[in-house]
C-alpha cells in the first residue's frame, strides 16, 4: 500500500500544477440552487433576497474523492435596479488540496419592456489554495520499488520551489436577458487568467535553477451558456413570487447548461418537473457528439428530488457515473437547502417588495 501511496503521491503533485495539466473548477449537478456560482448576473435578478447552502460528496468510495461545500445568497436592491451577491465556499481534493473562496458580486438590472430585462454582473473573489506536503512521498524516498521498500526523509529539491499557500485575486463577469417564462446567460469566470501554481519560481536557489512559470500554471478562462425555458400547464393569475403561486406551480422547465475551460468542455441537458410541493429533475452531462480530447462523451446521469414550500427549499441530486469510471465509484451525492426572504433591500426605500423576476428553477 504505501508503494501504492508514493506512486499516487507523485502523480498528485503533478496533477497540481508541477507539469502540462489543465484544472477545472469545481461543479454543482444543482447549478441552480447556487446561481451566484454560476454567474455574478445572477445577483439580486429575483426580486427577492435569498440565501444557499450547498454540499457535494462525489466518489465517496474512493480515496481520491472530492468534497465541496459553499454558502451563498444575494441581497435585491429594487429602487436602485441592482442587486448585490455574495459566497463562500471550500474544496478538499485527495485530503491534500484544499481551496477556499470569498466572492462579492454586483449586478445592475436593466428593464426592456414589461415582459424582458437585462442584468449585467461583475465579480470579485479572494481565493486561497492550501497544499498539505507533510504526507507526500517522492520518488527519492522510495530505495526499492519493486521489493520491500525504504522511506526517509526527502531530499529533492523540488520542495524547495513549493509553497504551501496560494492566494490570488479573481475577476469574473457576466449577462443575463430573461422574460417571464425564458432566459438566456452567459458569463467568463477567471478573466485574469490567475497564476495558481504552487511552484515558487525564484532564481536565488542554488540547488537547481530557476523553474519558468508556464500557461498550465495560470487558470484558465472558463466560458458558460445557460438557456431554459418554462412551461406552465396552468395559467398564473398571481404574481410569480407570490407564495400562493410558488406553493400550486405546476410546471416544466427544460434547461441547457454549457461550460467549456482550457481544453474541456462539458454540458448538461434536461428538464424539471414541478408539481408543487415536489420538484423532480432529470439531466445528462457530456457531449455525445465529441470523439476525442479530455471531455466525455458520457459522463454521468442526474437525477433530482426537491421539496419546496413558501420560503423553504430544500433537494437531493445523485450523479450516477455512465463514464469508464463506472458505478462503482459511489456516484456524487448533492444536497441543497435556500431560504428566501421575501422582501427588497434599498437605500431609498428599505423593505419593498420588487416585482422583478425569472422563470430560472431553484435546484
Amino acid at each position: 500500500m504505501r508503494k501504492i501511496a508514493g506512486i499516487f503521491s507523485c502523480l498528485l503533485l503533478i496533477f497540481l500544477g508541477l507539469s502540462e495539466v489543465h484544472g477545472q473548477d469545481p461543479q454543482l449537478s444543482q447549478f441552480y440552487a447556487a446561481p451566484q456560482l454560476i454567474s455574478p448576473a445572477f445577483a439580486g435578478v429575483q426580486g427577492t433576497s435569498k440565501i444557499n447552502f450547498n454540499h457535494r460528496s462525489q466518489w465517496p468510495n474512493l480515496d481520491a474523492n472530492y468534497q465541496y461545500s459553499s454558502v451563498s445568497g444575494d441581497i435585491s436592491l429594487g429602487a436602485l435596479s441592482s442587486g448585490i451577491g455574495f459566497y463562500a465556499s471550500s474544496d478538499k481534493q485527495f485530503a491534500n488540496l484544499e481551496t477556499t473562496s470569498l466572492g462579492l458580486q454586483y449586478a445592475y438590472h436593466i428593464n426592456l419592456n414589461q415582459e424582458s430585462s437585462l442584468s449585467l454582473g461583475m465579480e470579485g473573489a479572494y481565493v486561497n489554495r492550501g497544499l498539505n506536503t507533510s504526507n507526500l512521498i517522492f520518488g527519492d524516498q522510495v530505495t526499492n520499488l519493486l521489493g520491500s521498500g525504504a522511506y526517509g526523509s526527502s531530499n529533492d529539491p523540488i520542495l524547495n520551489k513549493i509553497v504551501p499557500n496560494k492566494q490570488y485575486l479573481d475577476l469574473s463577469a457576466g449577462a443575463l436577458f430573461s422574460t417571464r417564462n425564458t432566459w438566456v446567460g452567459v458569463s467568463v469566470h477567471h478573466l485574469n487568467a490567475p497564476n495558481k501554481s504552487f511552484v515558487n519560481s525564484l532564481k536565488d536557489s542554488p540547488t537547481i535553477p530557476p523553474l519558468p512559470y508556464t500557461s498550465e500554471d495560470f487558470l484558465a478562462p472558463k466560458y458558460s451558456l445557460q438557456i431554459g425555458t418554462k412551461i406552465d400547464f396552468e395559467s398564473a393569475y398571481l404574481e410569480e413570487n407570490e407564495y400562493s403561486a410558488r406553493n400550486n406551480e405546476k410546471s416544466l422547465s427544460p434547461v441547457l447548461h454549457y461550460k467549456h475551460q482550457g481544453n474541456f468542455d462539458q454540458m448538461d441537458v434536461g428538464a424539471y418537473l414541478t408539481l408543487a410541493p415536489m420538484v423532480f429533475g432529470a439531466w445528462y452531462r457530456g457531449i455525445p457528439i465529441q470523439k476525442s480530447g479530455v471531455s466525455s462523451a458520457r459522463e454521468s446521469m442526474v437525477f433530482l428530488v426537491g421539496y419546496r414550500q413558501d420560503s423553504f427549499s430544500i433537494g437531493y441530486s445523485y450523479d450516477m457515473t455512465t463514464s469508464n469510471l463506472g458505478i462503482s465509484t459511489g456516484g456524487a451525492h448533492e444536497i441543497s437547502i435556500a431560504y428566501l426572504f421575501d422582501w427588497d433591500m434599498s437605500f431609498k426605500k428599505p423593505f419593498i417588495k420588487w416585482k422583478r423576476t425569472t422563470a430560472c428553477p431553484k435546484f
